[in-house]
């Protein structure tokens, strides 16, 4: 991170991290307990930050941008945990060398090379066997450092099935791995880095007979130089990325297979000095080509079922999905005069994409901090920020084509304190605003980004509203043995919103848009994480989180609020649709996470052991219900899912 580059983030070691109970020892899924994160469905890892999706934050890994952050997206993590020393997380304006996004910012750093020394890591839990090595060259200044994990479960779990199966039967798939490589070298004064990452999802079944089938990947190689230029440090970089999403489904009358693949193309720029003890400048700018392309094909058997002689037609269309280039610069001073510190900042960034957009945005950033004392201080933050609509998740080539939908914006505002307190703790309050002057939703279940008229669909997508909430959060890093992270987070979100009402019957009699509740609104989100470190190398550690339901609208996987109606033929009573305005909230889940640890040496090697149980209360969440009849009466149960408990048995033995 640049120094004095302005922005509040919660920044975490890695260490700190690490013995997080249910987060399984990965950095990332940490997240999920801070102060404005709140999720989807639990155990799906997922951060809605102040309730914008999370497909609307970014996630670096220094300075690479990572697509998909988990293995199917509510998998393990595509990045080695290893690999990561620490994270910054910014919730609400960023600094200004991040562009393109209305939610959070995750800005991840890697272990430093190894300087004198090999070091090797290895580890095998119930899910995963994984790798990190690094080796330095003293003589060229020259260091390699090789991570990645493989999904050995779901592999010997499918080959095993497949052995069972009948020579007829579908051949069921489950492959999931993911790779990283850094190089690094001495030029000079500065330093070349080469930076690889890559992840590769497949599951599904195969082969004769019905199969569905699902394959994600995405790939990275980023070339970046560091140098001392002037009175500051330059750098400069070139990314290249791969990422692909593929599905077929069927049978052997008929298949179908659809596939987005994206190729990009970057280059950025950044240079920042200390001009003197009170004023620090940065500059930058960055350039993306994304090519996006959808490919539909299908296979038919006309004829009589069972008939080998049937001939096999196959149809297929490559269709460009969106040729788009997005660039942005940047320009920000940090000045510091006593116990204040001031840092403007001014982004700009243009869309292009022929020939629905073309369109230039300017985006001022302010940040200030005021240090009342030697244990209090005040900060405030304001931005305006864009970013193309986007679907849910994040998809290769959704961004790129949703910007035909026009671009989304909002305002950013947040104040806060800090105060630090006795016995190690430190206590940090925040209130924020964040209103939506255009925010477009795209339907999961429907690609409107193929639409004859974008702009008339932009429309119908758009929506405007606001963002508002407190969050707290209590910290105490380990001391005496034991250490805390606490979190509270209220918020509220709403966004305009069409209302159909309905009579008993079910039947539309009127139309109406109101100021609602988001489908992602969780107004209250609890989260309570102690670590004791005890004697003999044990490590002892528990997560209490408690959020409140979000509104039951047909969204998502939510189920929609149901009323009591009539059938208008046979007069009975059944269940009809309730007006948007009034739909109940699901209810709220608890959850206990449990981790204990061992750690030890082993002649050369330090040994850890570890069992992280993700959902140790065996609590249920609800968040979809069936409406039916039984015995003549109307009957709203809870979706039958059972209670999902997730637990993580492992080794890690480091040379």
């Amino acid at each position: 991170m640049m120094p004095s580059e302005g922005g509040a983030p919660l920044s975490f070691e890695s260490s700190e991290l690490h013995d997080l109970a249910g987060s399984w020892g990965e950095p990332f899924r940490a997240l999920m307990v801070m102060p404005g994160v709140s999720h989807i469905v639990s155990g799906a890892s997922l951060p809605v930050v102040r309730g914008a999706a999370p497909s609307s934050t970014g996630f670096y890994l220094d300075g690479v941008r990572v697509p998909q952050l988990y293995h199917l997206w509510i998998g393990p993590s595509t990045v080695h945990p290893g690999l990561v020393s620490g994270l910054d997380f910014y919730r609400g304006p960023a600094p200004a060398r991040f562009g393109r996004a209305l939610g959070g910012t995750v800005d991840a750093r890697l272990i430093a090379p190894s300087t004198d020394t090999v070091c090797a890591v290895g580890s095998i839990d119930l899910f995963n066997v994984g790798v990190l090595t690094q080796v330095p060259l003293r003589s060229t200044g020259t260091e390699v450092t090789l991570a990645g994990r493989f999904a050995y479960t779901p592999w010997i779990a499918a080959s095993v099935i497949n052995g069972l199966r009948g020579p007829s039967s579908p051949d069921l798939v489950l492959g999931l791995f993911d790779y990283q490589a850094r190089v690094t070298q001495a030029v000079g004064r500065g330093s070349l880095r080469l930076l690889a990452l890559g992840s590769s999802d497949d599951a599904g079944l195969s082969g004769t007979g019905d199969v569905v089938r699902l394959g994600t990947a995405f790939h990275r190689v980023d070339l970046r130089l560091t140098h001392p230029l002037g009175v500051g440090d330059a750098e400069a970089a070139v990314t290249w990325g791969q990422d692909t999403l593929g599905a077929n489904g069927g049978g052997e009358a008929s298949r179908v297979t659809v596939g987005l693949s994206e190729r990009t193309l970057g280059a950025r720029l950044a240079w920042h000095a200390a001009l003197s003890k009170q004023l620090v400048v940065a500059a930058g700018a960055d350039v993306e080509r994304r090519l996006t392309h959808v490919d539909q094909s299908t296979t038919f058997r006309p004829g009589e079922a069972g008939d080998p002689a049937r001939p096999t037609v196959t149809t297929s269309v490559l269709q460009s999905l969106a040729r788009a280039t997005f660039a942005g610069a940047y320009a920000q001073a940090s000045w510091t005069q006593s116990r204040w510190r001031l840092t403007p900042s001014l982004r700009v960034d243009g869309y292009l994409l022929a020939p629905e957009l073309n369109r230039v945005v300017v985006e001022p950033r302010l940040h200030a901090r005021a240090a009342l004392s030697e244990t209090v201080a005040l900060r405030l933050g304001a931005g305006l920020l864009h970013q193309p609509p986007a679907h849910l998740l994040d998809a290769p080539g959704v961004e790129a084509a949703a910007a035909r939908l026009g671009l989304q914006r909002a305002f950013q505002l947040e104040a806060g304190a800090d105060m630090r307190g006795a016995a190690g703790f430190t206590f940090r309050a925040d209130v924020f605003v964040h209103p939506s002057v255009r925010t477009v939703e795209l339907d999961v279940l429907s690609f409107d980004l193929l639409a004859d008229d974008p702009a008339a669909r932009g429309q119908l997508r758009t929506a405007e509203g606001y963002g508002y909430g407190v969050e707290l959060m209590a910290r105490r890093r380990l001391w005496n043995r034991w250490s805390l992270l606490a979190s509270y987070t209220f918020q509220r979100r709403t966004l305009s919103t069409r209302v159909e009402r309905r009579d008993d019957t079910g039947r539309v009699v009127g139309v109406e848009t109101l100021p609602l509740a988001s489908a992602l609104e969780q107004q209250h989100v609890l989260n309570a994480a102690v670590t004791v470190k005890l004697p003999w190398g044990l490590t002892v550690g528990t997560t209490l989180h408690y959020n409140t339901g979000a509104p039951e609208t047909g969204s998502l996987l939510f189920s929609s609020t149901q009323r009591e109606g009539v059938d208008p033929e046979k007069g009975t009573a059944r269940w009809v649709p309730a007006d948007r305005d009034q739909v109940a909230r699901l209810p709220g889940y608890f959850r206990v996470d449990g981790r204990v640890s061992k750690t030890g040496l082993l002649g050369p090697l330090e040994v850890e052991a570890w069992l992280d149980v993700f959902n140790l209360s065996l609590t249920r969440e609800v968040f979809r219900y069936s409406y039916g009849t039984e015995k003549g009466q109307l009957v709203r149960k809870p979706f039958g899912l059972p209670p999902v408990t997730l637990p993580s048995l492992g080794v890690q033995a480091r040379y």
